[in-house]
């Protein structure tokens, strides 16, 4: 799980927590009412109305949250290539990222590292490479795509009317930290 997405589940988390806690025990909203009364901070509603409208916020936020829950495509891990009655063929994500990998192998490529998102709409493949000739391997680029590109239709061909979409970036920064021996 990515870090945005566990910042986002432990906020819902203690929302909801405050909002059963507020269900329960009603009462500490009096005490904080009062308390803030002690300040000087005069609080115009009263904690039937907090209660209330923290609820309805709730509520507002379950039903934004399913929302998001039904309406985000779900990746698939394999690509069926046949369905009978005998049993189901499927081409597996790993299983494209090794072809790639052997596809690109020969073009003077290293490192390379390849994400695949497959939906029921899009396939998408994403290819982060290193290359020691930088110059002439970003000539070349349209041309490398443009082959694996028409490489992976071959493979896919008669699955599904899904576009293929390949990105490729050369030398990129990893966020990784690489050891390299420093000259003096």
């Amino acid at each position: 799980m990515k870090k945005w997405q566990k910042a986002v589940l432990s906020l819902v988390t203690i929302s909801y927590l405050i909002g059963l806690l507020l269900i329960l025990w009603p009462r500490i909203v009096d005490l904080l009412i009062s308390i803030l009364e002690r300040f000087n901070l005069d609080v115009m509603t009263d904690s039937q109305t907090i209660i209330r409208n923290y609820g309805i916020g709730l509520l507002i936020l379950t039903v934004v949250i399913l929302f998001v829950i039904l309406f985000t495509p779900g990746q698939r891990t394999n690509i069926p290539i046949s369905r009978t009655k005998q049993g189901r063929l499927a081409l597996s994500n790993a299983g494209i990222s090794h072809f790639i990998r052997t596809q690109l192998s020969g073009e003077g490529l290293s490192n390379i590292k390849v994400t695949v998102k497959n939906t029921r709409r899009h396939k998408k493949f994403y290819i982060v490479a290193d290359s020691v000739y930088r110059s002439y391997t970003i000539e070349e680029l349209p041309r490398i795509t443009n082959t694996l590109t028409m490489k992976l239709t071959d493979l896919l061909a008669g699955v599904d009317r899904a576009p293929i979409k390949v990105d490729m970036q050369i030398n990129q920064a990893t966020k990784g930290n690489r050891k390299t021996t420093r000259v003096i």
